[in-house]
């Protein structure tokens, strides 16, 4: 993934878990969000990338158990960027 589509990954997502923060939104609730659309996005969306493809296949593979490490990976990445 190129730097700038990596930092405007991780710009956005700061951006959302702010918004989920100011609304009330418990990080349980954002990460089973993040689950559940990372399910959906499996199953209707083809990856443009390899690495978009490795995701899938990691997802593919992987268990609740750590669909839910990947999750609070991505998350805690994302709360990272927040200024």
């Amino acid at each position: 993934m190129p730097e700038d589509l990596l930092a405007n990954f991780k710009a956005t997502l700061a951006r959302r878990i702010e918004e989920g923060q100011k609304h009330g939104v418990s990080e349980k609730v954002m990460k089973e969000g993040m689950v559940n659309l990372a399910d959906l996005l499996l199953n209707f969306a083809k990856p443009d990338t390899p690495e978009e493809a490795l995701v899938k296949e990691l997802w593919e593979v992987a268990t609740e158990q750590e669909k839910r490490v990947l999750t609070d990976l991505v998350f805690r990445l994302g709360k990272r960027s927040i200024h």
